[in-house]
C-alpha cells in the first residue's frame, strides 16, 4: 500500500510539472511540442518592451520575448527573443518594436528577408530599425496644431462678430432679409390658418374622388380589359397600316428617281426638251386643223364618200 502511494504521488507530480512547462511555452507563444531558437537585436529605445511581450511575423505570434536590457559595451537596449524553429528567420530580416507604450500594447515585430537568403543562426544579430510612433509625433505636432485651432477660432470668432453686429443694424441687408423671412413666415401660417378648412375638404374630396375611382376600376373591370383590348388592336392595325404606307413611299420614290434619271417615257418626257417641243409641235398643228375644220368644214367633207362614212 505505501508502495502504491509513492506512486501515485510521483505520478502526480510527473504530471504537474508537465502541465507546468506546457502552460509556460504556452503562454511565453512557444510550440508545445517543438523546439525554438533564440535571437537577438538592438535599438536605442526600448519603447515600453519587456520580457515576455509577444513576437511576431506578418501578424503571427511565433515567439515571445526573453529579456530587455542595457548592452554595456554599445549602451543600446538589447533584446533577446525566441522564435519557433519552424519559422526561417534569414539575413536581411529585421525587427521593430510596435504598439503603444501609453496603453501597455507593446510588441515585437519581425520582418523577414528573402526567402533564400542563409538563415541566421541561433544566438544570432536582427537588425533593429525604428517603428513609427503615432503618439510621438502626434505629440511633436501638438503645438502647430494647436496654433491653427486658435487660429481658425479666431477667425470664427470674428465672422460670428461681424455677422451679430450686421443682424444689430436695422438697415443691414441681413436684417432685412431675416424680417423678410419672419414675414413670409407669418403670411404662410395666416394663409394655412384661414385655407385650413378649405385644404382639410380638397384632400377630403382628392381621397373620395380616389375611392371612387378604384370602385369604378374594379366594377368596371372586363369593360376596361375590353377597352384595352381594342385600342391594342386598334394599334396593331395603324402599326401595319404605317408599315404598308412605309412600303407605297419607297416604291414612290423608287418611281420619282426613275423619272429624275430619265428612265422610261414619263421620265424622257419630263427630263428631254425635244419631247416637248415635238409635243407641242403637234398639239399646235392639232388645233390649227381643228380651227379649219370649224371654219370650212365642206372642205373635208366633200372628200369623204358616203361608203367610207358608213
Amino acid at each position: 500500500m505505501r508502495y502504491n502511494n509513492e506512486l501515485k504521488v510521483g505520478v502526480t507530480l510527473i504530471v504537474t510539472i508537465i502541465v507546468f512547462v506546457l502552460g509556460v511555452r504556452y503562454f511565453q507563444n512557444l510550440p508545445l511540442f517543438r523546439g525554438t531558437y533564440h535571437l537577438v537585436s538592438e535599438f536605442d529605445d526600448a519603447g515600453g518592451l519587456i520580457s515576455g511581450n509577444l513576437v511576431r511575423i506578418n501578424g503571427v505570434g511565433v515567439g515571445s520575448v526573453d529579456a530587455v536590457f542595457i548592452n554595456p559595451e554599445t549602451q543600446r537596449v538589447r533584446v533577446e527573443f525566441h522564435v519557433a524553429n519552424s519559422i526561417p528567420v534569414t539575413e536581411g530580416s529585421k525587427a521593430r518594436i510596435a504598439g503603444f507604450e501609453a496603453l501597455g500594447v507593446v510588441r515585437l515585430d519581425v520582418i523577414l528577408g528573402p526567402v533564400d537568403a542563409p538563415v541566421i543562426p541561433k544566438g544570432g544579430l536582427v537588425e533593429g530599425t525604428v517603428a513609427a510612433d503615432i503618439l510621438g509625433s502626434l505629440s511633436e505636432k501638438a503645438p502647430s496644431i494647436m496654433d491653427g485651432i486658435d487660429a481658425t477660432l479666431e477667425t470664427l470668432n470674428s465672422v460670428l462678430g461681424k455677422a451679430g453686429s450686421l443682424i444689430s443694424e436695422p438697415e443691414s441687408d441681413i436684417r432685412q432679409t431675416l424680417v423678410s423671412v419672419q414675414q413670409s413666415a407669418a403670411m404662410l401660417d395666416d394663409f394655412l390658418s384661414a385655407e385650413r378648412d378649405r385644404l382639410s375638404e380638397i384632400l377630403h374630396n382628392m381621397e373620395s374622388f380616389t375611392g371612387d375611382m378604384a370602385a369604378f376600376s374594379s366594377e368596371n373591370a372586363d369593360s376596361l380589359s375590353a377597352v384595352v383590348g381594342n385600342l391594342n388592336q386598334a394599334m396593331a392595325r395603324l402599326d401595319r397600316n404605317l408599315k404598308s404606307f412605309e412600303s407605297v413611299s419607297a416604291s414612290l420614290a423608287e418611281i420619282m428617281r426613275k423619272i429624275n434619271d430619265g428612265e422610261g417615257s414619263l421620265g424622257l418626257f419630263v427630263n428631254d426638251p425635244g419631247v416637248y417641243q415635238k409635243m407641242d409641235s403637234v398639239l399646235s398643228n392639232l388645233d390649227a386643223l381643228l380651227v379649219e375644220f370649224r371654219n370650212n368644214p365642206d372642205k373635208f367633207m366633200k372628200e369623204l364618200r358616203l361608203v367610207d362614212i358608213f
